[in-house]
Formats: C-alpha cells, structure tokens, sequence
C-alpha cells in the first residue's frame, strides 16, 4: 500500500472547513466568493489525483469497484439519511407541528433521499458516487471517449438545467414525475460534472508527479490562488448544490482549476517543512464532518445558540463574519467529538469495521 500524501489530506481538511463556513455565513460577500470557486471542485480532484496516485483503478473489475463504491459512499449516504429523517421528526415533535405538515415535510425528505437529491449536505455523496462510475466508464473506454467528453462535460450542468426546465414546465409540482425527476436532474447534473472533475485530477497527478522543484510549487500555486481570487469576485452567485456555476460558468471551471490547484501545491510546499497534523485530521474524516455538520442539524443549534447570547448582525459587516468564524470554531469543537464517537463506537455507518483494540 502506498504512502498516504499529507498534502492531499490537508487540501480535503481546507476544503471541509471552506464547506463548513460556507454553511453558517447566509450573505454574499468576497470570502464566499472564493471560498465557492473551488472548495467543492477540489474534492474530485482530489478523488481522480488519488486514483492516479495509487493505479488500482486501472486494474480492478467494474463489479469491484462499485461495491466498494457501494460500501464507502452509499452506505453512509443511507445510514445518515435515516439519521437524519429521524432528527427532523424530532424537530418536529418539539416544535408541536401539525401532523399533516409534519407527513409533508418527512415526505419531501424521504424523496431527496430516495430520488439522490440528499438531505443537505448529503447531496455530495451519491454525485461523488455516480460520477466515479462514469470516471471509470470513461477510463475504460477508447480514448475518443474521453476526448470528447473532455469538451462535453463542461456543459453537464447546462444540459441538466435544461432538463430541470422541461420537467418543471410539463409536469405539476405535487406530481411524482415532477417530484422524482426534477431531484434526479440535480443528482445526474452534478454526477457529470464531477466526473469532468475526476478526469481532470486523474491526468493532472501524472503530470504533477514529474514537478519536484518546492519553490516551483509555490511560485506556481501562490499565482494560481492570486489570480483565482480576482477572478472568483467576478463570478458570483456559484452554488454547485443548486447547479448554478455564477454569472460566467467559464470562469467557474477556470476558478475551480486554479483555485484547487493552487491550494495543493501550496500545501504541498509546506507539507514539506511544516507539520500538517491538523488539516490533516479534517481531512481523514471529511466525509463524517459532510455527513454531519447540516444534515443532523449540529450547525443550526450552534448558530442558534450563540445568537441566543451574542449579537450577530443580520446584514453582512465586519462583525457578522467574525461571529460566523466564532460558530465555526464551536461547530469543529462538537465535530471532533462526533467523529471521535463515529469512529470508535460506530464505524459501520461510514462502512468501516470496527477498530481491533490491539491497534488502537
């Protein structure tokens, strides 16, 4: 088995936390901009760059590679899902609703889940997941394939909110087309996308592997960053949840590249003077902080609380995004004890085993 890359497990960590502020602020402002040019990108291109890395794409059976698939995202996207339906009826039950629009509320979660939409921050796991099918698809077929798709899959997103439109314009909301096909265009919209994405990062690593000059890589990565931040405050508005790519999408796929590659080879850089042990655990266990930081309602309570004894502007100014880096901080507080929990007393919801206590 080979070597896990630091910097790459620092980018996630950057990346998780970039998700999770992006979750608490709720006005536009410059750090979202560019917080949002990348910090979802960057994932699947870190997924492709790893698959690259390690070569055991290349040698595995479709059948094997969607059940691990299978095991390691679907299995913590329904596990949590149900978590999450369970939660909200809580909620519910607290808030004495209606038992009506109780049933309408749990109904709506039950279709995201079901129809891939995802609770939340949820949605991520099944377009990782689908995407990763389509990668492979892809690498396993004549290069004319990938060629085209190359050009073709910077239009996913496009062609899938035409779809949406369709859907929308023929069919009734309350209708089970509506309700089943409008959340599957999201889902596949953002499946593609992401697979342009794993390509890019699977062909990108074999190039970086041959760059092994440190100053090279900051040089490079500090332009890249620069350059992205001018250009994110040019393209607002970017939301890959709700497939929108801005006000110019090429520059979101321009942001996406210079803004994740920027932050790898500056972490990249520094991984090699300084230890990186705190990014890194963030992004070991990404994927219970995805899980969990929205979709279990932990940031809404925090956030409530800290506006039940603290002022927080309800307009974007300095002090309201120094309360939003104050919730930020409590929100990874509670995290790390959430993914400590995870890790030892249930692993099997993220489809791992249990620790032998002998190597613990």
């Amino acid at each position: 088995m080979k070597e896990r890359l630091k910097y790459v497990d620092a980018a996630k960590g950057l990346s998780i936390i970039m998700i999770m502020l992006g979750h608490i602020t709720g006005y536009s402002n410059s750090l979202d901009n560019w917080m949002s040019s990348f910090k979802v990108a960057i994932f699947y291109i870190i997924s492709g760059f790893l698959m690259s890395y390690t070569g055991s794409v290349m040698n595995r059976k479709f059948k094997d590679f969607s059940g691990h698939l299978l095991k390691n995202l679907m299995l913590p996207y329904l596990s949590f899902s149900i978590l999450a339906i369970i939660a909200d009826i809580g909620i519910l039950r607290v808030k004495s609703i209606s038992f009506d629009e109780s049933a309408e509320v749990v109904r709506g979660l039950v279709c995201d889940t079901v129809f891939l939409r995802g609770i939340h921050a949820l949605w991520f796991l099944p377009t990782i997941f689908i995407g990763e099918i389509i990668f492979f698809i892809l690498l396993h077929s004549h290069i004319a394939f990938r060629m085209v798709y190359a050009v073709a899959g910077l239009f996913s997103i496009t062609a899938f909110n035409k779809l949406l439109d369709l859907v929308e314009n023929n069919f009734k909301e309350s209708s089970f087309a509506y309700v089943s096909l409008s959340r599957l265009c999201c889902a596949f919209g953002k499946s593609f996308m992401a697979a342009w994405f794993l390509l890019l990062g699977f062909y990108a690593f074999k190039l970086y592997a041959k760059l092994t000059d440190n100053r090279i890589k900051l040089a490079l990565g500090i332009v890249m960053t620069v350059v992205n931040i001018y250009l994110s405050q040019l393209n607002e508005h970017v939301d890959i949840n709700m497939m929108k790519e801005g006000i110019h999408p090429t520059l979101f796929y321009v942001g996406a590249i210079l803004g994740s590659f920027g932050a790898i080879m500056i972490l990249d850089f520094i991984s090699s003077y300084k230890d990186l042990s705190g990014l890194n655990y963030w992004g070991k266990n990404s994927l219970i902080v995805l899980c969990t930081h929205t979709a279990l309602g932990f940031k809404a309570v925090i956030f409530l609380g800290v506006r039940k004894y603290a002022f927080i502007p309800r307009h974007m100014c300095p002090t309201y995004m120094f309360m939003c880096f104050v919730v930020l901080i409590l929100l990874m507080f509670l995290t790390c004890g959430v993914i400590e929990f995870v890790n030892n007393y249930c692993p099997f919801l993220i489809g791992k085993p249990y620790k032998n206590s002998n190597n613990k």
